[in-house]
């Protein structure tokens, strides 16, 4: 599978969370590349635990800032927060189930890759327009 490159139109304008989105495609890298040379069961649901964490993270990040500044789409945000974190325990439950097969493996990589390039591309950006508006740019951890 091929890894997923960050491309500066992925850029939501707010250095902290593009850095954490880079991270997640770098994770989402490591579980291709988990699959690709077989490094079985465990090393792969290793790396969607990380993945999960990692996000968790990440969208701890977001939500803290979408409540302090009383984010008007924070509820939509928040609910696909909610759905990733959903998917990826599924994901986790098929490995176990299923093993390591490659066609899974795919699977889940597409739709982890579409699913933050989506949500960056159009729910993040909404965000990083809102900090910016609102003079919140320069958020940091």
């Amino acid at each position: 599978m091929a890894n997923i490159e960050w491309y500066d139109s992925f850029s939501v304008g707010i250095n902290l969370i593009d850095e954490q989105h880079k991270e997640l495609l770098g994770k989402i890298n490591a579980l291709n590349e988990a699959v690709d040379k077989h490094q079985g069961i465990d090393k792969i649901l290793n790396t969607l635990t990380f993945l999960y964490q990692y996000t968790d993270v990440h969208f701890s990040t977001e939500e803290k800032y979408m409540k302090e500044l009383d984010y008007p789409g924070k509820k939509i945000h928040m609910e696909q927060h909610i759905e990733f974190f959903e998917m990826i325990e599924t994901m986790r439950k098929d490995f176990e189930e299923d093993g390591a097969t490659r066609a899974l493996g795919e699977s889940i990589s597409t739709y982890l890759g579409n699913w933050l390039i989506t949500h960056i591309k159009s729910i993040d950006f909404k965000f990083g327009e809102f900090l910016r508006e609102t003079g919140h740019a320069g958020i940091n951890a």
